[in-house]
């Protein structure tokens, strides 16, 4: 044990120093993921891209952060998480016609796992939220009920 105590570790993912009682305590916390870390690789894996547009690194980026987060882990997750992600980017999807491009190409890329019906009523939330913002609540009801 003094051997040990002696020694440096590190964590396996983040290559930062372990505290000594980080090494000796029962919790281990290697398979927990540090959003702010994995955001950061992110970007930097995707910076690698050179024939990617701004736009379609962010929205990349958006979609696999969400994913981590929400913790997406199979096919039939897809539809919701389409949903889901439509929902909370919908502002920012929306004032961004590149980025909504770059969104719809991405869910057609997803024809396998996400039914035509399905894209669509996606597409009408966002479109949606772009109507909430220009006119008011009361379109994005009217909109919505139309479906």
């Amino acid at each position: 044990c003094a051997l040990l105590r002696k020694r440096q570790f590190f964590h396996s993912h983040r290559a930062q120093p372990m505290a000594p009682e980080q090494v000796f305590s029962e919790r281990d916390s290697e398979d927990e993921v540090d959003d702010d870390v994995a955001d950061f690789e992110d970007r930097r894996m995707l910076d690698d891209f050179v024939d990617v547009t701004k736009d379609e690194k962010l929205m990349m980026h958006m979609w696999n952060s969400f994913v981590r987060k929400q913790r997406v882990l199979a096919d039939g997750h897809i539809p919701w998480a389409c949903e889901a992600f439509s929902r909370l980017h919908g502002p920012d999807l929306v004032h961004n016609s590149a980025l909504i491009k770059c969104w719809r190409l991405f869910m057609i890329k997803l024809i396998y796992v996400l039914k035509a019906e399905e894209m669509n009523y996606i597409q009408a939330r966002t479109h949606a939220w772009n109507l909430y913002h220009q006119e008011g609540q009361l379109t994005v009801r009217i909109v919505i009920s139309k479906l």
